[in-house]
């Protein structure tokens, strides 16, 4: 066989080879090819806004690290009675702004907030009062309370990393002279952690009362009563 013909002989079979082995249907199975990784799903996106931002601010979408126990959404209270049909933190906007700035504050020492009563609507002001009727307790529907004006909060504090509550001397809701601001009598822990929430709070607009460590009222303008209710999910 000349040269020339037993080259080209050579280089059509290992055309041929190169191709692939064929299935048994007489198709050729392609060469395998790399393919891009699947993209990383897209960022979750917060719940859109339902209510109106000029009126009112949700907290947590301030700063997510504010933990959030609202107890009137539970049967966890002194009442042992749901009363908010479910829980939602809001707060009138510069209110909402100057507890995100208490709570910065706080960071600083790797202490951080945790609330367990906002804003609360007219009607569900209504009912604890059918609950309770009783004024040294619950403030009368027709007289309102701060909370009503989305002006007060209830809270306490909790370290920052493991979310735990800090020692305060008493529960929540307790209602003895051992919750009072006034009291001093306490255990070194719990009388150092309510001065440190005392002085944060007070440090950005709020006031204390009495009878209530856990409970501030903002001292900016007085707001109107409000019988707005959240959405609920």
């Amino acid at each position: 066989m000349p040269r020339l013909a037993f080259s080209l002989l050579l280089a059509l079979l290992f055309t041929a080879c190169d191709r692939g082995n064929p299935e048994p249907g007489g198709q050729e199975v392609p060469f395998p090819v790399a393919l891009a990784p699947a993209p990383p799903p897209p960022p979750s996106l917060p719940a859109p806004v339902d209510y109106d931002t000029s009126e009112w601010t949700e907290l947590i979408r301030l700063d997510s690290s504010i933990v959030l126990e609202i107890r009137y959404a539970t049967d966890n209270n002194f009442m042992e009675q749901q009363i908010y049909d479910c829980g939602r933190c809001f707060f009138r906007p510069a209110v909402a702004r100057a507890l995100l700035a208490v709570h910065e504050d706080l960071g600083r020492r790797g202490l951080g907030l945790k609330l367990f009563d906002c804003y609360r609507p007219g009607p569900y002001q209504q009912r604890l009062w059918d609950v309770m009727p009783d004024a040294r307790y619950v403030a009368h529907p027709a007289r309102g309370s701060v909370h009503s004006r989305g002006a007060a909060a209830d809270l306490t504090l909790v370290n920052r990393t493991t979310g735990e509550e800090l020692e305060m001397g008493t529960p929540y809701d307790f209602f003895g002279e051992e919750a009072y601001t006034t009291t001093t009598n306490l255990p070194a822990p719990a009388g150092e952690n309510r001065r440190i929430l005392q002085d944060a709070m007070v440090r950005y607009g709020f006031a204390t009362i009495r009878t209530e460590w856990w409970h501030f009222n903002f001292r900016g303008p007085r707001f109107p009563l409000s019988e707005w209710t959240w959405p609920c999910p």
